[in-house]
């Protein structure tokens, strides 16, 4: 009888140590889910951030709204619409019109005493997500030349 309950406890001790052992393994496999999410997630935010960068210095770069679609548009992946310039770009931040990132710059110009103020909104989307990734306000004081 005492060969048999040392039997016994063994397999019991086995099924626990098997039991604990799948506990383990099920919450290790949340947590690297979870990680690989928000890890995805991170990747589209830096990659937004990148683009409105990208979109802020051509707005600083640029005399007036047309040459602004000049500097965006590369391979014809922007277009002037109502709401501003829209541009498009791949996950490899590429110009591409079919790309999942578009952004949307606005040029709004002040007339000011000595020069002129350009205020630019810059929203960057992406085509899986509801809401906008990131916005940017940015703005730009030209001088008036000199006479």
């Amino acid at each position: 009888m005492g060969r048999k309950q040392h039997i016994t406890a063994f397999y019991v001790e086995a099924l626990l140590l098997i039991s604990v052992f799948i506990g383990i393994i099920l919450m290790l496999t949340r947590v690297y889910g979870a990680g690989r999410l928000q890890s995805a997630s991170a990747t589209q935010l830096t990659t937004a951030v990148t683009l409105a960068g990208n979109a802020a210095e051509a707005v600083a770069g640029s005399e007036s709204e047309e040459a602004l679609l000049a500097l965006l548009n590369e391979n014809g992946n922007a277009a002037k619409e109502s709401g501003g310039i829209r541009a498009c770009y791949n996950d490899s931040l590429l110009p591409d019109p079919n790309g999942a990132y578009t952004v949307l710059v606005t040029w709004e110009p002040e007339a000011g005493a000595n020069g002129e103020l350009v205020s630019s909104r810059i929203t960057v989307s992406h085509a899986q997500a509801a809401s906008p990734l990131y916005t940017l306000e940015a703005a730009v004081y030209r001088k008036e030349a000199a006479a």
